[in-house]
C-alpha cells in the first residue's frame, strides 16, 4: 500500500470521487473566510473548501493554524446547509466526531480531545477545529473548519504533532478515504444534532472519555452535562467560556 504524498490533492480527489462539491486552492488566506464569502451562493448542501496552504489561517479568538506549506496537512472547512441556527453545544458535538473518526480509523493510537477545539494525539496537538455559523434571511449555514496534520507539522510548536510520525510514516490512500468517509458521516451527523438544545447521553458520556484520555487535562472530568457543561471536582465550566 503506497503512501500518500499529498494530503491535499489526495483529499481532493476523494470528493470528486464521491461527488462532494469542492472548492480546491493551492493557496489561500482561510478555507473558513472563502466559506464565508461564498456562503449563500452555494445550491448543495455540502461544500468542501480545500488548500494546500494558507498564508492566514484562523483558530479560535485570536489564535492561528500554521501548516508546512505543500500540502502535507488536511487544511478545510465544510459549508453545510442547515434549517436553524446552530445551538451552543455545536462545538463539542463536532469535536467528538472528529475524535471519533480518528480513533475508529486508527484505533491503537492514544487520541484525546482538550476543549474546547483541540485533536489530540499521544498528548501532542495533531487537530484544531473552528466551527461558525452564518445566516441570511431564512438561510443557515455551518463552517467547520478543521486543520489536521497528517503528514507533517510547524516545528515551531513543541507541542504539536502530526499522524504519520505515530504511524511511521503516511496513511495509505485507502486508508485515509476511509477515515474521511467517517468524518463526513460523523459531521452530517453532529450538524444535525447541533441544532438541538441538548447533547445526548451517549454524546456526553463519550466526551468525558475523550477529554479524560487528555495527559496534560487541567482536572478529570466527571460529567458532561446535556447543556454542554463540564463538570469536575472544583465546579463546572461552559465549554463556550474555555
Amino acid at each position: 500500500m503506497s503512501q500518500i504524498q499529498s494530503i491535499s490533492a489526495s483529499t481532493a480527489e476523494w470528493a470528486k470521487q464521491r461527488q462532494i462539491a469542492l472548492v480546491f486552492n493551492s493557496e489561500t488566506g482561510s478555507t473558513n473566510d472563502d466559506a464565508k464569502k461564498k456562503a449563500f451562493q452555494e445550491s448543495t448542501d455540502l461544500v468542501l473548501y480545500l488548500a494546500s496552504h494558507q498564508n492566514a489561517g484562523r483558530g479560535r479568538g485570536q489564535n492561528t493554524w500554521l501548516d508546512t506549506g505543500n500540502g502535507e496537512s488536511l487544511l478545510s472547512t465544510w459549508s453545510f446547509k442547515v434549517q436553524s441556527s446552530p445551538q451552543p453545544i455545536a462545538a463539542p458535538r463536532i469535536g467528538l466526531s472528529v475524535f471519533d473518526a480518528a480513533a475508529s480509523n486508527w484505533p491503537s493510537l492514544k487520541w484525546s480531545i482538550k476543549a474546547p477545539n483541540d485533536i489530540f494525539l499521544d498528548g501532542r496537538k495533531t487537530g484544531g477545529l473552528l466551527v461558525e455559523s452564518v445566516s441570511s434571511g431564512g438561510q443557515f449555514r455551518i463552517l467547520i473548519g478543521l486543520g489536521f496534520n497528517v503528514l507533517n507539522h510547524p516545528r515551531r510548536f513543541n507541542d504539536a504533532d502530526h499522524l504519520g510520525k505515530t504511524l511511521a510514516g503516511g496513511p495509505g490512500e485507502g486508508e485515509w478515504f476511509q477515515f474521511l468517509d467517517d468524518l463526513a458521516s460523523g459531521f452530517k451527523q453532529a450538524v444535525h444534532e447541533a441544532l438541538q438544545s441538548t447533547l445526548s447521553d451517549a454524546a456526553c458520556l463519550s466526551l468525558v472519555r475523550a477529554l479524560n484520555a487528555n495527559p496534560h487535562k487541567p482536572f478529570t472530568v466527571t460529567k458532561m452535562s446535556p447543556q454542554g457543561d463540564i463538570h469536575h471536582a472544583g465546579g463546572k465550566q461552559s465549554w463556550m467560556d474555555l
